[in-house]
């Protein structure tokens, strides 16, 4: 498995560092419980006054434990409202998705008073089962008292741009992510953000190639860290925040190339990981839920589903061995990208630009490298930049006009005539050819390229 080292530490490290304990609803531990009593709601909207008294609890073990099964009209992302009243001793809340099996909790009157905590973490189901318990016999109201959808905060887009409103770029974007040193600090030069990066953003026309580098990563304390744990800012090490962060960065770029970074191997590795899997069983993390939620993540496709590294993983080995850099740069076709926080971001990476494909909005290439934890910050920068010339190359081969195969720098009739006769088996395409009449980025040339050229010179 996908750095065992780090992830064995991170484990000791997280029975103390999470920021809710570990629990398990007692859901999952009695053997028979009476049918749920249910109500429909929509979001958003307040919960009905008085419910703790439409509901029979369970006595178990000292406890009254109480089951309310919520089903929602439409899939929204949600959080619930605390009831602002005192919590009693001994109260435990937990919010279950009947459809994952996942949860968020538990909840606790130290957690939700000492920690001014007013909303439970976000949620995205249509069948939520809230279990609720007290001391036996004991008097209280129902905890929870709204349910509504997340809100982008007013200044969300000063935070994205600090020092002034936000601006469409002139140039067309990439973006990079990064996770623990040193994949943060390979990219700490194109954040926009001047309280992570005092040098200031260097991506901006990056080396006069006509694009501008944004990155978004977590810092930590110490910033050379071995056991890092979750860390703070974008992209905290947490399927819940890498989630959430990168949806809301989708909202605001439209990259046409997406380079995603993690730490890998305690070694001198640049690994290009070539595939990713849509799954069920994932590694916990730092801080309940301790899996993603919703689980598997993408819903579009089936449990297991694989979605695969576009980055051109070839030259960018070549090169990285070229810059005589001291790396051992590879790709790693095993199955998967270790089943933790660097496949789920890495599979957001190219599963977005599955969604811009699907949309006809340019996303040329996406994928994920494993930095291996032993390459100082100079070296890591320095073959960063090396990865990000190649995808650029590559970006450039596909601007070149798509579909215009026999580049006369119009996509007519013979274009489709030499995809036709591609895919007939009646004559080849070079690589140039080949690259030209992909024009889905499946790295494929079949009948569904066909179709999109067909498309084009339709003026479709």
């Amino acid at each position: 498995m996908k750095n065992k080292l780090i992830f064995l530490i991170g484990w000791v490290v997280s029975l103390s560092a999470q920021e809710l304990p570990s629990g398990t609803p007692e859901y999952f531990q009695i053997d028979s419980i009476p049918e749920f009593f249910q109500i429909e709601l929509s979001a958003p909207s307040p919960l009905p006054r008085g419910l703790i008294h439409s509901i029979a609890p369970i006595s178990y073990f000292n406890k009254d434990i109480y089951f309310l099964e919520i089903q929602l009209d439409d899939l929204n992302s949600f959080h619930f409202s605390f009831l602002q009243s005192p919590f009693p001793d001994g109260m435990t809340l937990y919010l279950i998705d009947m459809n994952t099996q996942g949860w968020v909790g538990p909840y606790t009157r130290e957690i939700v008073e000492t920690r001014s905590i007013q909303l439970t973490g976000q949620m995205k189901s249509r069948r939520i089962l809230v279990e609720f318990s007290v001391p036996i016999d004991a008097q209280v109201p129902f905890p929870l008292q709204e349910i509504f959808l997340p809100e982008r905060p007013d200044n969300f887009e000063e935070t994205l741009n600090p020092g002034g409103p936000p601006h469409r770029e002139e140039n067309p974007t990439i973006l990079l992510c990064g996770y623990w040193p040193p994949s943060n600090e390979c990219i700490r030069p194109f954040s926009k953000n001047p309280l992570i990066n005092a040098e200031g953003w260097q991506g901006q026309n990056w080396e006069n190639l006509g694009y501008d580098i944004i990155s978004f990563f977590p810092n930590f304390t110490p910033p050379d860290c071995e056991n890092c744990g979750q860390g703070q800012g974008d992209f905290e090490v947490d399927y819940q925040d890498t989630s959430t962060d990168w949806w809301n960065i989708l909202d605001t770029l439209s990259p046409v190339a997406i380079i995603t970074f993690s730490r890998g191997y305690i070694d001198y590795s640049w690994e290009m990981e070539w595939k990713y899997y849509n799954r069920l069983y994932w590694v916990p993390d730092y801080t309940e839920p301790l899996y993603p939620t919703p689980i598997p993540p993408d819903s579009t496709v089936e449990e297991g589903a694989i979605r695969y590294s576009s980055l051109p993983m070839d030259s960018i080995v070549s090169a990285i061995e070229s810059a005589d850099l001291g790396l051992n740069p590879y790709i790693d076709y095993s199955d998967g990208a270790g089943g933790y926080l660097s496949e789920f971001l890495g599979y957001h990476g190219v599963w977005t630009k599955a969604i811009m494909d699907s949309l006809n909005v340019p996303c040329y290439t996406a994928g994920h490298v494993h930095v291996g934890g032993l390459i100082d910050w100079e070296t890591a920068q320095e073959a960063a930049k090396v990865t990000l010339r190649e995808v650029i190359k590559l970006v450039e081969e596909f601007q070149e006009l798509p579909g215009d195969i026999n580049e006369d720098n119009v996509v007519s009739i013979l274009d489709l005539l030499l995809v036709i006769f591609h895919v007939l088996g009646i004559s080849e395409l070079n690589e140039g050819q080949w690259v030209l009449a992909d024009v889905n980025f499946d790295l494929t040339v079949d009948i569904y390229d066909l179709i999109r050229i067909s498309n084009i010179i339709l003026d479709y």
